[in-house]
């Protein structure tokens, strides 16, 4: 179960808030590779994940999913609901594996706003944070290679979803989803992924990567 402490929603609100914000909500499962929530649909639902992971992605008019982000425990999404005239969902929430969240109606966390208003204030910061995090990749889109690029998405989900094995940091993920991370063609990720397993940077197996070394990978 996650800590209140890391959940940065509940920044600034003492414990007696937090569990009356967590007893208003309901708890849910979601199985893997069910869909959540669908962009664009009415965003009517706050999320907190309390287990799991939950990709967040949209679709190109082409019909290519392109993955933003891949969220974590104690994070949230669907902060739009918090807004008195909601829009859609930004993007489309799939279930990597068998979840656990925390749902919130829109009326029930709007609501609780009003009461503790610093659920406003801490659901703007983390929609900052996303926000930079969007921005940032960006910048990498414009400035940095490709190798880099991978590199900087593999580390960061080896950070924020890894876990350690014997040979280094195990991440499940698979290629189009890594590729689609770091803004590449899954060939183009595959080609140094390759590469990387033979100079023995990484050790790639299906639908996993470990990084045998974040600094010998971030120096790739």
């Amino acid at each position: 179960m996650i800590s209140p402490a890391s959940v940065q929603l509940f920044s600034d609100l003492d414990a007696n808030h937090v569990k009356a914000i967590k007893d208003a909500a309901t708890r849910r499962g979601f199985d893997a590779s069910q869909i959540i929530v669908m962009a664009n649909e009415p965003a009517n639902r706050l999320f907190l994940i309390e287990t799991g992971y939950v990709d967040y992605y949209v679709t190109s008019d082409a019909g290519q999913d392109i993955l933003l982000r891949r969220l974590a425990p104690g994070d949230v999404f669907g902060q739009a609901s918090l807004l008195s005239r909601p829009i859609g969902y930004l993007g489309t929430a799939k279930a990597v594996q068998h979840i656990r969240v925390l749902e919130w109606k829109d009326r029930v966390i709007q609501q609780l706003a009003k009461t503790y208003p610093q659920i406003i204030e801490n659901a703007l910061r983390t929609a900052l944070r996303y926000l930079a995090l969007y921005a940032k990749r960006h910048i990498g889109l414009v400035a940095n290679s490709a190798q880099e690029r991978l590199a900087c998405a593999l580390s960061s989900l080896g950070s924020r979803t890894g876990h350690a094995v014997p040979s280094g940091v195990e991440v499940d993920v698979k290629n189009e989803d890594l590729a689609s991370l770091a803004d590449l063609s899954p060939f183009c990720a595959s080609r140094i992924l390759q590469s990387w397993d033979r100079s023995g940077v990484v050790e790639k197996s299906r639908g996993k990567v470990i990084i045998r070394s974040p600094e010998k990978l971030l120096a790739a």
